[in-house]
């Protein structure tokens, strides 16, 4: 007997090692656009022979489980689990439920002060069917009485109050921990067979979707320097089922969700369409539309437990850009909430030129730009907010693409005023010169620079472009034209050049467009 109880207590440390859950915690996280990489890292003893993690999110995909094990930790079969969270108490361990039974609690603490002041209270109402002794020992009697039942009154008012407040801070956290049981009705655990000869760590790492982060750009305009500082911030947000502390967080602008391979393309084959027979039809009488069906409207039944709404992030937005990861400094917290935490990536200084661009056949207004050489880096198109000397402007969206220049708009330049004469036309020659017939088009603004200093002027002009033979254009332009085809466009053209304080400038363009009397031309104004 004695030499089994010496066996079984040899062996007790083993079991325990291979039956009890460990501790582990997400380290390292890895967001991209709609999905994360989560790493997560349990340390084990020498000797251990299993390891068991508890309480996971049941929302990672399971066929990503990836485990790895530090040198001397060799890794068998890997087994996962999932259960009803209701199943799992001990997996109520998240800080929303620390903080909710930390109240709770309180109530209760303070609930049993106020019942016991419900005792003293009832007891000194029915302290005076009791027989009484001497007058002076019931004045006596009577005063304690007093000073007892308004100290124990004051003290059941107290406790309702404070009860008050504690109800006032759990109603919220309550509604907030029954979503998140509603959106995550399920937890995981995972058990992995191991054979340990020394002391180390495994570590765990999957993928999950309910995670993601959008860019966020502000572009500040110093025109004074002709400068622009570029800054980059991130929104991140997740709802996986599990809160993230003290991690370390990178974002990334790979997409692995997106198509991986590119299909070879399939034939241009022509073919003629064989003539349709002839067909005879008959007026049919008309009669009333049917009536529309009715729409048919999801009913969750009882149980049915739905993913909770997401932030979304627009994976599309990433398209044409090349793969980055940012490393956001320090150890950083994220609740499972879908709630979002704005991030700062860095800034760049980025010398430009600013113009004032005018196009006055849209409108009879001057806009501020800045033109730049494209940042080096990847820059995923997001939402840019604009600051023009500290000024904040307006929103637009930063989207690269294929260009090669940065081009940002700045708002109006309201101290540059554009006129817009009316356009001639020469409608009294409309004679028949070589059975053709010519049209004439004269455009002229007048453009002022009211700045105490000189600006560089840009004005686009939309010029017709003849896409037939038959359709000849002749274009003049006062001054001449800076640029013909503006941007590689053919029919835009440019006028830049500098004008300076308090003067005006005057431009004009001249179209003489002529075409075979009986064709019928597009685009005529």
């Amino acid at each position: 007997m004695q030499k089994k109880l010496i066996m079984l207590a040899a062996l007790l440390p083993q079991l325990a090692l291979a039956q009890n859950p460990a501790n582990s915690k997400i380290s390292n996280v890895l967001v991209y656009p709609g999905g994360a990489n989560v790493e997560r890292l349990a340390r084990v003893a020498a000797g251990a022979r299993e390891l068991k993690l508890n309480c996971l999110s049941a929302r990672f995909d399971v066929d990503s489980l990836k485990v790895q094990a530090d040198a001397g930790i060799q890794v068998g079969d890997v087994s996962v689990q999932t259960v009803d969270r209701a199943r799992a108490p001990e997996c109520a361990n998240t800080s929303l439920d620390l903080r909710i039974r930390e109240l709770q609690e309180q109530k209760a603490s303070i609930s049993a002060d106020s019942e016991a002041q419900e005792l003293v209270i009832g007891y000194l109402k029915s302290f005076g069917n009791e027989k009484s002794g001497s007058n002076t020992a019931l004045v006596t009697t009577a005063e304690q009485l007093r000073r007892t039942g308004q100290d124990a009154l004051q003290r059941r008012l107290s406790a309702q109050k404070r009860l008050n407040e504690l109800d006032l801070q759990l109603t919220p956290l309550l509604a907030e921990q029954r979503r998140q049981f509603q959106a995550n009705p399920q937890v995981r655990s995972v058990q992995i067979r191991l054979a340990a000869q020394n002391e180390g760590e495994v570590k765990l790492s999957y993928r999950l979707s309910q995670a993601g982060w959008t860019p966020v750009y502000r572009a500040y305009l110093d025109t004074v320097k002709s400068q622009v500082r570029l800054e980059r911030h991130a929104q991140v947000a997740q709802n996986s089922g599990e809160d993230w502390n003290g991690i370390s967080l990178k974002l990334s602008t790979s997409q692995p969700n997106q198509s991986s391979q590119l299909y070879p393309p399939s034939p241009w084959a022509l073919s003629i369409i064989p003539p349709l027979p002839k067909q005879t039809f008959y007026a049919e009488p008309k009669m009333a539309p049917p009536a529309p069906a009715p729409v048919a409207r999801a009913v969750a039944a009882p149980g049915d437990y739905r993913e909770a709404e997401m932030p979304s992030f627009d994976v599309s937005v990433f398209q044409s850009e090349y793969a980055a990861e940012f490393q956001v400094p320090g150890k950083i917290s994220l609740n499972s909430d879908g709630q979002k935490t704005g991030f700062v990536l860095g800034s760049q200084i980025i010398d430009a030129q600013v113009l004032v661009r005018v196009q006055p056949k849209q409108e009879a207004q001057a806009y501020l730009l800045a033109n730049a050489a494209r940042p080096a880096g990847s820059w995923p198109s997001g939402n840019l907010q604009l600051y023009r000397d500290n000024d904040f402007i307006g929103q637009s969206q930063l989207a690269f693409g294929g260009q090669e220049k940065l081009e940002l708009f700045f708002g109006r330049d309201n101290m540059v005023r554009v006129e817009v004469e009316p356009e001639l036309r020469d409608d009294a020659n409309k004679g028949f010169i070589n059975s053709r017939i010519e049209k004439k088009y004269t455009n002229s603004y007048v453009i002022e620079n009211n700045h105490k200093t000189a600006v560089t002027l840009q004005v686009l002009e939309a010029s017709p472009v003849a896409r037939h033979e038959d359709i000849k254009v002749e274009s003049k332009f006062t001054p001449d034209a800076t640029q013909n085809s503006w941007n590689k466009q053919p029919g835009i053209i440019a006028w830049q050049l500098p004008l300076e304080a308090g003067k005006k400038l005057k431009l004009r363009a001249d179209y003489t467009i002529s075409y075979p009397k009986d064709a019928m031309v597009n685009g005529l104004r």
